[in-house]
């Protein structure tokens, strides 16, 4: 979070699962970004049902959490991502789901981009100070200078 508000127009996306538990987790994030003067711009509703192989769904862990929080916290709801066995499997094989052309799921990834990018938080023109500050940042972690790691990009 320290980073983030360092970072010229961050914004937060906080994800949460159907079960009320996990809603009042993900409520005590947006309340820690507001906090920390970073705008919570949605919410990605996660695991919100599975659909087994003859096509019946079934809510098993809930069903409106995401909804419910989105409501809660006054931002409107990007999306809602089901459980499915590939979302993990493409994950540990470092091959998203989202990246599989024709995949079910990687529609459902790219409508929430795509409402994102144009909705939610549209790309604007950057220039001045922030824009060299984004350009040296991207250049460092190019140049291996400046190490992301993976903990630190979810």
């Amino acid at each position: 979070m320290g980073l983030a508000r360092m970072l010229p127009r961050t914004e937060v996306i906080v994800v949460t699962t159907p079960p009320v538990a996990a809603q009042k987790v993900a409520a005590r994030t947006a309340d820690m970004a507001r906090k920390g003067y970073l705008r919570v711009a949605g919410v990605i509703e996660n695991m919100s049902d599975f659909t087994c192989e003859h096509g019946t769904s079934y809510a098993l862990f809930g069903s409106g959490g995401g909804a419910r929080l989105a409501a809660e916290v006054g931002v409107p709801l990007i999306g809602q991502v089901p459980l499915h066995p590939s979302v993990s499997a493409g994950g540990d094989a470092g091959t998203p789901v989202a990246l599989e052309e024709g995949h079910a799921l990687a529609k459902v990834f790219a409508d929430m981009a795509e409402q994102v990018v144009t909705t939610i938080a549209p790309v604007v023109p950057m220039d001045g100070c922030s824009a060299r500050l984004l350009e040296r940042v991207e250049a460092a972690v190019d140049a291996g200078v400046l190490a992301v790691s993976p903990a630190s990009r979810s």
